[in-house]
């Protein structure tokens, strides 16, 4: 798990460990890039805004640098605004949780990343990013100023 605030790392460092899970903490990006060229992990818990490298550089570096390519990766971040979610798919996250969150449904979700196939956490991000997309089009569209005259129907 990635995240700049002690209290969020040790949140998750009890409730992972009390899952059965083995936990790092590294609390920063830089941190987490060292962590994961010695060791890759199975998943990993981001946050998106921290000091130097952020959750976004994070996920930059591990694709292409092809760092961690079979760790899972889910972002928990503070941000919950469409293009934050849209940016996190982009770079390669596979799933969202945003903050506050509760400890037992973070822990079930991870759970069932780690369970997901490659295929289709790709398959659910393309799809994910293609509403995005169809989302922003509709929401053009219906911003558009009207013609004068024109009422609406």
């Amino acid at each position: 798990m990635v995240d700049d605030d002690p209290d969020i790392r040790g949140l998750l460092r009890l409730t992972l460990e009390s899952d059965g899970l083995s936990v790092r903490e590294p609390r920063d990006g830089l941190a987490a890039l060292d962590a994961l060229e010695e060791r890759a992990p199975n998943g990993m818990v981001l946050d998106l805004m921290m000091p130097g490298v952020d959750g976004y550089g994070v996920l930059r570096a591990m694709r292409s640098r092809d760092l961690a390519p079979n760790t899972k990766v889910l972002i928990l971040p503070c941000k919950t605004e469409e293009r934050d979610f849209v940016r996190g798919w982009e770079l390669g996250a596979d799933e969202y949780l945003t903050k506050p969150f509760d400890p037992e449904v973070l822990v079930g979700r991870l759970r069932e990343l780690l369970r997901t196939s490659a295929e289709v956490l790709q398959r659910r991000r393309e799809a994910e990013l293609q509403k995005a997309e169809l989302l922003d089009r509709l929401e053009s569209a219906f911003s558009r100023p009207r013609a004068p005259g024109r009422r609406p129907a």
